[in-house]
């Protein structure tokens, strides 16, 4: 592989684990009605894969309904 094949698929895991973050954060603050900072959730745990599964989910959905 070559050096830039290297950087656009690092490129590419880092930009999925930050999305996933995100949708997880994202999801929790919704959770919470908005009561708690979203400084505060970005220090939580666990968003990561809440975004993963949330993300599963809306996939999972749009594969139903298409068919």
């Amino acid at each position: 592989m070559s050096f830039f094949e290297e950087l656009i698929i690092d490129l590419g895991r880092e930009g999925m684990y930050f999305f996933f973050k995100r949708l997880g954060m994202l999801a929790k603050w919704l959770c919470y009605s908005g009561k708690k900072p979203f400084t505060e959730i970005k220090n939580e745990n666990w968003n990561t894969r809440i975004g993963f599964v949330l993300f599963l989910i809306i996939v999972g959905i749009i594969i139903y309904i298409v068919n």
